[in-house]
């Protein structure tokens, strides 16, 4: 052994020794902690004492035995060692320095707070950062897990705590307790920085990837957040509620996604349980149950799935023989091909079926399976599945195995007369127990007939016979059929069928992605492109409106006459949007323009049609009724941080009606929202000249008559009512060259 590894095993000893005393008597810490720094940081020093160091360090700052103001005294002498220790490139040191600096920040931040000059200390910690971020998404794994234990740190400091004073934690370190104006730390780019990497974080659910590892650690996360940050909460919760790890591995055949996909589901109903448990008085704890409830008939609909499709359970000669193939290619260079398929004769007669036709398969229970008892989508798969791994030599050698018999078939089928109807003679008139031949007396089922022949039904297995080939037009011409037509539903009925096929719908729609963010085409877009979310939503957007209004009237008629009550269809559609919307309008936000844009424009489209044809019936404008309902519904659930979510939806609607602006008028009188009304007022008298008038006339009342109010609406009166407070008129600007 080297003289040199035998002094470094005696240094890591003594290390030991002194962790072992600082165990037992947490007073050593500070003594103990100053001695070593120099000693890891040391360019001479080897990995082993640096990487002791690095776990000294986060060992020290996560004891609990260490008092949090002895904490921070010896935070501020590691700052240099630590920015010293980041420099390093193996994973495990540098993961116990992340550690160790997710602890601190909290300590140096609350420092920062009360000491305004320490400039230098918090750039310290700055550079710190900086370079702990820049690893997110470039580190190794194990890294990358650590920094997001950091990034939870810092969005926790760098967001607002309790606001109430009763539930206020004096340790908790947040943005509350910083000073307004302190010199150093910006309150506003700290909580933007602290969204962003929020952001990040969240990003994961919504990119498509199953990254087991990074997607558990920040699920693992966000509890915290949820529970002690009500601003962020509602966002996190949201993409929580929308993130299905099931549906994304249905998409794939990988076996190995769909194992992950299973494990993270896991993980994420644990999480959603434990927020459900946490917070069972909140208005989200519904929501959260339901997607429990979701997630785990996902779950059941998958393993049922799984193991359907792909496990089948081997015999002993299968077994044998496929490890007998699988050596023999890795003892050949090249691919041996898979023998055809056995070749089933098959002879043109009564008992020749589809089935018989196109059965390849030798395994009598395997053509004997009755696929029709498989669920469509599960089919679908199936065959999908099989397609892309099939191999090419197969298929071909298959396909011509049909083509031959089916040839075969066609060149006997030619061979044979067709069958004739009995004469008239042979018929007794008065024999009412004739029956057809077949000996059955239910009416026999109508032969098939197509471009390649005449199938005729078989009774025994209800399949079709291929009795005969030949091409119909060398067959005489068929008695005419005539068609049964269907009975006429009732409107009660079209109501029920309408109500169903909605609700599929609106099921098909919640379970798509989200699709990604495109420009608009206007109201002149294909509704139907790409078949995604905003595709579905324009199509019933359209149906409400501009679709249905002539069916409508004919089934509005038929149930008038029998005096039976009918809730039209464009109505139904109308509420299950409005109810589709409120269950996240958050997220929906786009949907809600997207029909209430189509409405608005309906109505102009009918105004100009009566217009125009002065004996046309004027239909009730929606517009602006369900524009104020969708307002009523989201007023509610508002908050301050929904600001640029809302000041956009206002941004994008056609025209605001009074009621709306009532809503808006109550937003001004909520102490928690006021800044959100005015805000938005300030944008309508700048973007919407149309409701100028009767925005600043709300203003203005209020500048009247609510004193808590008067400031923020004088703000607004000054700039476009100078009158009203006392101001000279501002003289209209000119134009045209100086």
């Amino acid at each position: 052994m080297a003289e040199g590894d035998v002094a470094v095993k005696d240094k890591i000893a003594q290390l030991n020794q002194a962790r072992s005393l600082v165990l037992q008597d947490s007073q050593f810490y500070p003594d103990i902690l100053k001695g070593i720094l120099p000693v890891i940081v040391a360019p001479s020093s080897v990995i082993e004492l640096r990487r002791w160091g690095s776990e000294f360090l986060a060992e020290t700052f996560s004891s609990p035995l260490l008092a949090a103001q002895k904490k921070q005294e010896l935070a501020l002498t590691c700052l240099g060692p630590l920015i010293t220790l980041l420099g390093e490139l193996e994973t495990g040191i540098l993961k116990n320095v992340i550690q160790c600096s997710s602890s601190i920040y909290p300590l140096i931040f609350r420092y920062i707070c009360h000491n305004k000059a320490e400039t230098a200390i918090w750039q310290q910690m700055v550079a710190i950062k900086s370079k702990i971020l820049s690893m997110l998404d470039t580190g190794v794994e194990g890294v990358r897990l650590a920094c997001i234990k950091f990034v939870q740190r810092i969005i926790l400091v760098q967001t607002p705590g309790a606001s109430d004073p009763r539930l206020v934690d004096k340790s908790e370190v947040s943005l509350t307790i910083v000073p307004l104006n302190h010199p150093i730390l910006n309150i506003h780019a700290l909580e933007a920085e602290a969204h962003g990497l929020l952001d990040r974080l969240l990003n994961v659910f919504q990119d498509g990837k199953l990254d087991a590892p990074v997607i558990t650690a920040i699920l693992n996360s966000l509890p915290a957040l949820v529970k002690s940050r009500a601003a962020i909460s509602n966002k996190i919760l949201n993409v929580l509620m929308a993130y299905n790890p099931i549906a994304i591995a249905a998409k794939s055949m990988v076996f190995k996604e769909r194992f992950i996909a299973r494990s993270l589901e896991k993980t994420l109903r644990t999480v959603l349980i434990h927020l459900a448990r946490a917070s069972s008085q909140s208005p989200h704890a519904t929501k959260i149950q339901q997607q429990i409830q979701r997630l785990a008939q996902a779950k059941a609909e998958f393993s049922i799935e799984v193991s359907k499709s792909n496990k089948r359970v081997l015999s002993g000669a299968e077994v044998d023989s496929v490890k007998r193939t699988k050596y023999a290619r890795n003892d050949e260079s090249e691919y041996t091909p898979t023998p055809p398929p056995p070749t089933i004769q098959v002879q043109p007669s009564n008992g020749t079926t589809y089935k018989t036709l196109f059965t390849i398969t030798g395994d009598q229970a395997l053509s004997n399976f009755d696929v029709s008892q498989l669920p469509l989508d599960m089919a679908a798969q199936i065959t999908l599945a099989t397609m892309f791994s099939v191999n090419q030599e197969a298929l071909e050698a298959s396909v011509a195995v049909v083509r031959q018999r089916l040839s075969s078939l066609v060149i006997a089928a030619s061979k044979i007369p067709p069958p004739r109807p009995p004469q008239a003679s042979q018929i007794d008139d008065d024999d009412d127990d004739y029956t057809p031949a077949g000996g059955d007396d239910t009416v026999s089922q109508a032969p098939v007939t197509g471009a390649g022949g005449t199938l005729y039904p078989d009774d025994s297995d209800d399949s079709y016979e291929v009795t005969d080939l030949v091409p119909t037009t060398a067959r005489s011409k068929a008695a005419g059929m005539d068609l049964v037509k269907m009975p006429d539903l009732s409107p009660a009925q079209v109501q029920e069928a309408c109500e169903g096929t909605l609700d599929r719908m609106f099921e098909t729609i919640t379970t798509l992605e989200r699709p990604p963010k495109k420009e608009r085409a206007g109201l002149t877009r294909l509704a139907s492109i790409s078949w995604d979310k905003d595709s579905w939503i324009t199509v019933l957007s359209r149906l409400s409106t501009r679709g249905l209004s002539g069916i409508d009237a004919e089934i509005q008629a038929q149930a008038t006459e029998s005096r039976m009550h009918y809730e039209t269809l464009s109505s139904q559609i109308r509420l299950k949007l409005y109810l589709y919307i409120m269950g996240d309008f958050r997220t929906r936000m786009d949907a809600a323009v997207s029909w209430l844009n189509e409405e608005w424009y309906n109505d102009k489209l009918q105004a100009m049609a009566v217009k125009e044809n002065s004996g046309r019936v004027a239909l009730e404008p929606q517009y602006a009724k369900w524009m104020t309902k969708v307002m009523d519904g989201i007023f509610t659930y508002l908050e301050t941080t929904d600001r640029n979510i809302f000041l956009r939806f206002l941004s994008e609607l056609p025209a605001i009606p009074a009621p709306v602006l009532g809503n808006i008028r109550g937003l001004c009188l909520d102490p928690e929202r006021s800044n959100l009304g005015f805000l938005a007022f300030q944008y309508l008298c700048m973007l919407k000249p149309p409701v100028r008038k009767d925005v600043l006339d709300i203003v203005e009342e209020l500048w009247h008559n609510h004193n808590d109010v008067k400031t923020a609406a004088r703000k607004l009166l000054v700039k476009f009512r100078p009158h009203v407070v006392g101001l000279p008129a501002k003289e209209p600007a000119t134009t045209g060259a100086s």
